[in-house]
C-alpha cells in the first residue's frame, strides 16, 4: 500500500515548474511511432528567438527546470549555448530528451557538461540493437545510444540519467527487458509513455497499437518496480482503467498542460475561429490521451452558446451576466457584508461565508449558500427546537460533502430529512492530489448508506451516491477563464478547468455498469486518493433501476464525446464589450514551412524560365 505522503511527494515532484522549449524540429532518427513526424521538419529555431523562450520561461512562467527538446534537440549547432543560457537566466536545471546519437561523442559530451547540462533522457525502445534501430528506423542508433547512456551513467561528476520508452506493439511482449538492460547499466528512473495517435504512430497504427488487457501481466510486473526503493517508474499517457491498484502511477494531470501548449497554436484557431483540429478523427481520439480535454473543450464553447451557464465567479461581473448566468458567485467574511444594492436587478446569488450567521431578511433572490463547515450548517439548519426547521422562501443550502461535513450530517439526520428539498450536497473536486486526500470523504457511498435520506446530489458518479437523486454539477464560470485583453477563453485556463472540474476516469470494470454511457465517472484525484476500487458498476439491483432511470430521463441519447464523432463546434461569443476574432494566432513553424514553399516555388519559376526558349 503506498501511503498518501508518497504520492504527495511525486506529485510534488512530477508539479515542479518546468518549461519545454523546441529548438529544432530535425531528427537523425525516423521513429515509426514519432508524433512530430507531421510538424514541418529540419528547421532549426532562430538563436533570438530560443534565447527569448528561455527568458520567458523565468520570468513569465517561474519555471524552475527547462527541458530542450525537437526533434532531436543536439542537433542544433548551438545545443551547447542554449544549455548556457539556460543556467546563465536562472534555471536550476537543464534537461534533453535524446535519442543519444551525439553522446557518443566524447568531445560533445563533455561540452554540454561543462555548459551546465544536468540530466539527459535517453530514449530506448528495444533491448536489442535489431528491435530498437527498426523501430527508429536508424541503423547503429542503438549502438552510439547504449555508448553514450553508458559514458553519462560512469562520469562521477556527471548529469542526471534515466530513460523513456515508447511502448508499443513491437516492443510491448519485451518490456521488462528493455527495463533489465537499462538497469544493467546502473539505470534507475524510467518513464514509460504509451503510443497515442498522432503523425507517424498513426500512420502505422496497425504495427504500433495494441491491446493493454493481452499484456497486463507483464506491464503490472514493470510498473510494480516502482515498489522497489532503488526505481522510480513514471507512467506517461497511460489508460487510467489499466492502472488498478497501481493508483500512485497515474500521470500526474498537470501533464495535460503540456500536452495542450504542444497543441497551443492549433486549438486556440478552433476556440477563436472554428477552424478543425489537424487530428481530430474518432478513430485517433479514441486512443488519445487529451480527448477528454477536447471533448471539454467543445462542452465550454457549446454551454457558453447555449447560454447554459447558472453562476458568474467573481467581485466584477459584466452587465448584464454572460453565457445565461443568473446568480453571481461571492466569497464573504460575513452575510452582512453584502450590499444588495450593489448588485444588478433580478439576479441571484451564490455565497461563500467565512464566518456564518442569521440569514438576512434582505438577501436577494434567489439565493444560494455553501455550508463547509459544521459551524455553516449549525448557524443554518440547527433550530431552537427540533419541529421548527425552516429556511427562508428562496435560499437554498448547498452542503459540500467533506470530512468535516459528513459526520455532521450523520449525527443530526432529522435536520437533513427536515429540509431534504432545500438542501443540495455536492462534491467538490480539486485540481491538486492534496487537495483530495485532505477533502473527501473516505467512502461516500457508504455515508449516503449511512445517511439513509433521499437528497439531491451534484459532483458524484451514481455508484458513490445511492438512493440520491442525481443532478448535473452546477456550471460556474469566470472572468478568470478569459484572456482580459481580448475576452477571449484562455487555452491555459480551460485546461487547469478541465482537470480541476472535469477530468474523470472509470475502472475497466465500468463496462458491465447499467449507466455507463450516461457517467462520467470519478473525478481523477479521488481516483489517485482512494483508487479505482471505489468505482461499483451498477448492475441488476433497485439503485441501478432508480439511477438508470434518472439519467435516462436527463439524457434519453447519451452526450456524445469527441471520441463518438461529436460535430465540430462553432466559435463562442467574446465577455461583453470585446468583438470576435477574424483570425488567430499562426503557428511559427507554419509560417516556417509557408516561407519555404513560397522559397522552392520561386527558385523552380527562376528554373523553368532559364530553359525555356524566351528565357
Amino acid at each position: 500500500m503506498v501511503s498518501i505522503d508518497d504520492k504527495l511527494s511525486r506529485e510534488e515532484i512530477a508539479n515542479k515548474p518546468k518549461h519545454w522549449v523546441r529548438v529544432v524540429t530535425a531528427c537523425n532518427s525516423a521513429c515509426l511511432f514519432c508524433l512530430d513526424a507531421d510538424t514541418p521538419r529540419d528547421v532549426y529555431l532562430p538563436e533570438a528567438e530560443i534565447k527569448a523562450e528561455l527568458r520567458r520561461g523565468r520570468e513569465a512562467l517561474g519555471a524552475e527546470r527547462v527541458i530542450l527538446s525537437g526533434g532531436e534537440s543536439t542537433l542544433h549547432p548551438l545545443f551547447p549555448e542554449f544549455v548556457r543560457y539556460a543556467r546563465e537566466v536562472g534555471y536550476d536545471r537543464v534537461q534533453t530528451v535524446t535519442n543519444g546519437y551525439r553522446f557518443a561523442e566524447r568531445a560533445f559530451y563533455r561540452e554540454c557538461m561543462a555548459a551546465g547540462l544536468g540530466e539527459i533522457t535517453f530514449s530506448l525502445h528495444g533491448h536489442t540493437a535489431q528491435l530498437h534501430d527498426h523501430l527508429t528506423q536508424t541503423p547503429g542508433g542503438f549502438r552510439r545510444l547504449m555508448k553514450g547512456m553508458i559514458r553519462a551513467r560512469r562520469d562521477p561528476r556527471g548529469p542526471i540519467v534515466n530513460v523513456d520508452v515508447v511502448i508499443n506493439k513491437q516492443n510491448v511482449a519485451v518490456i521488462d527487458k528493455i527495463i533489465e538492460l537499462a538497469a544493467s547499466v546502473g539505470i534507475h528512473e524510467f518513464d514509460l509513455l504509451h503510443v497515442i495517435p498522432q503523425a507517424n504512430a498513426f500512420d502505422n497504427r496497425d504495427a504500433m497499437f495494441y491491446d493493454v488487457r493481452e499484456h497486463l501481466p507483464r506491464l503490472q510486473k514493470v510498473f510494480r518496480l516502482n515498489r522497489h526503493p532503488r526505481f522510480v517508474i513514471w507512467t506517461n499517457r497511460f489508460p487510467v482503467s489499466y492502472l488498478e491498484g497501481l493508483e500512485d502511477l497515474i500521470q500526474d494531470p498537470h501533464k495535460m498542460l503540456d500536452e495542450v501548449n504542444g497543441r497551443r497554436f492549433m486549438v486556440q484557431a478552433y476556440l477563436d475561429t472554428g477552424r478543425e483540429l489537424d487530428c481530430r478523427q474518432p478513430e485517433r481520439c479514441v486512443h488519445c490521451f487529451i480527448e477528454p480535454f477536447c471533448t471539454t473543450m467543445d462542452r465550454t464553447m457549446a454551454d457558453q452558446k447555449a447560454a447554459r451557464f447558472e453562476v458568474w465567479q467573481g467581485d466584477s461581473a459584466p452587465t448584464p451576466l454572460p453565457f445565461g448566468c443568473a446568480k453571481i458567485g461571492l466569497s464573504l467574511q460575513r452575510l452582512d457584508d453584502l450590499d444588495p444594492a450593489a448588485l444588478p436587478d433580478g439576479v441571484g446569488v451564490e455565497l461563500n461565508v467565512a464566518e456564518p450567521g442569521p440569514i438576512p431578511g434582505d438577501l436577494p433572490r434567489p439565493a444560494r449558500l455553501i455550508a463547509t463547515t459544521p459551524a455553516h450548517l449549525d448557524a443554518w439548519l440547527r433550530a431552537p427546537r427540533p419541529d421548527d426547521v425552516s429556511l427562508p422562501d428562496g435560499v437554498e443550502i448547498f452542503i459540500d460533502l467533506n470530512r468535516s461535513t459528513a459526520p455532521w450530517m450523520l449525527e443530526h439526520r432529522d435536520r437533513v430529512s427536515a429540509l431534504a428539498d432545500r438542501l443540495c450536497i455536492e462534491q467538490r473536486s480539486f485540481e491538486h492530489l492534496s487537495g483530495a486526500a485532505a477533502h473527501d470523504v473516505s467512502d461516500p457511498a457508504g455515508f449516503f448508506r449511512a445517511l439513509n435520506v433521499r437528497v439531491a446530489t451534484r459532483g458524484l458518479a451514481p455508484c458513490l451516491a445511492p438512493g440520491m437523486i442525481l443532478q448535473e454539477p452546477v456550471r460556474r464560470i469566470g472572468a478568470d477563464l478569459f484572456n482580459e485583453e481580448t475576452g477571449r477563453v484562455t487555452l491555459r485556463e480551460l485546461a487547469r478547468r478541465h482537470i480541476a472540474q472535469h477530468y474523470h476516469a472509470k475502472s475497466v470494470r465500468c463496462a458491465d455498469c447499467r449507466v455507463t454511457e450516461r457517467c462520467e465517472g470519478i473525478h481523477i484525484n479521488m481516483i489517485r486518493d482512494q483508487g479505482l476500487a471505489r468505482a461499483a458498476p451498477l448492475t441488476d439491483d433497485p439503485w441501478a433501476d432508480d439511477a438508470a432511470a434518472q439519467l435516462e430521463a436527463r439524457w434519453p441519447t447519451p452526450p456524445q464525446r469527441v471520441r463518438d464523432g461529436r460535430p465540430l463546434e462553432t466559435p463562442a461569443p467574446s465577455l461583453p464589450g470585446f468583438a470576435m476574432p477574424t483570425s488567430a494566432p499562426r503557428d511559427p513553424l507554419a509560417l516556417i514551412e509557408e516561407a519555404r514553399r513560397r522559397r522552392r516555388a520561386e527558385r523552380a519559376a527562376r528554373a523553368a524560365r532559364s530553359r525555356s526558349p524566351a528565357g
